[in-house]
């Protein structure tokens, strides 16, 4: 594993979808070490399967995912079931994605039973510590269905923490969360970041939660199924040379050329 790379991802012409069908082409993306990295756009421009094909989750149509300077996913095999990397990733996924059978403190001890050699006894303790770190040690005897929605993604916040990752992975973090609960959550991931120096990559549509949080951000097309513009979210705001990406940040209807006849 190479010392403190520059970069602790970097996509080469990654083309994302599924079966033959592309959402995103040729996207060569480069996240640093300790950033808050946004992947943005409209709905259908393919966010969420760009962050599961970084994860593995889905293979590439085309091209490479390098985590920590190796190659974990590219096109042509499934992907990399490899537990030395695989131990360097968390992920919230949409919603949480808790276990509805388990108790929080059971979902926290899935990914160490799966990925490390601990004891029974080292699972609790370090399970019971995330859950502390996200204000959630009192309910972990509780069952997903018993808390709220905020708790439950910071549930799932504290089980993507067990292994200590270098790259913590988010889904819609805020979505369909009031905006105090919200607001909390940013906090979460600011000091995450802080205290830890994990790069975080999230996928999100929530403006406040970006320009509270947010270092840099892609703006994904649908369109052209390309990154459109990249840079931190007030420069897009208010510097970007494309309509598309204006409008999204200043939550106005995207201008279309009138037709002629």
């Amino acid at each position: 594993m190479p010392d403190n790379p520059t970069y602790v991802i970097e996509t080469d012409g990654l083309s994302v979808g599924y079966g033959e069908r592309a959402v995103q082409r040729g996207l060569n993306l480069r996240i640093r070490r300790g950033e808050i990295f946004v992947l943005l756009g409209g709905s259908g421009c393919g966010k969420s399967t760009v962050l599961r094909t970084l994860v593995g989750l889905v293979p590439p149509l085309a091209g490479s995912v390098r985590i920590l300077g190796q190659v974990f996913a590219e096109a042509g095999r499934e992907p990399d079931e490899n537990p030395a990397l695989l131990r360097h990733i968390g992920v919230m996924f949409q919603n949480g994605a808790l276990f509805g059978s388990k108790t929080l403190l059971e979902n926290c001890a899935l990914p160490q039973e799966t990925l490390t050699a601990r004891t029974p006894e080292e699972i609790e303790s370090i399970s019971r510590e995330k859950l502390r770190d996200v204000g959630l040690l009192d309910f972990a005897d509780f069952l997903p269905k018993e808390i709220s929605g905020g708790m439950q993604k910071r549930a799932a916040i504290a089980r993507a923490l067990t292994l200590d990752p270098d790259i913590l992975f988010l889904d819609e973090p805020s979505a369909g969360l009031d905006p105090v609960t919200s607001a909390e959550l940013d906090d979460l991931i600011l000091r995450i970041r802080e205290e830890r120096g994990t790069t975080i990559v999230l996928v999100s549509h929530e403006l406040a939660s970006i320009y509270a949080i947010a270092d840099r951000a892609v703006f994904l097309d649908r369109a052209t199924h390309s990154v459109l513009d990249e840079g931190a979210p007030a420069f897009l705001r208010d510097n970007s040379p494309h309509q598309a990406v204006r409008a999204f940040f200043n939550r106005t209807p995207e201008r279309k050329p009138p037709d002629h006849a």
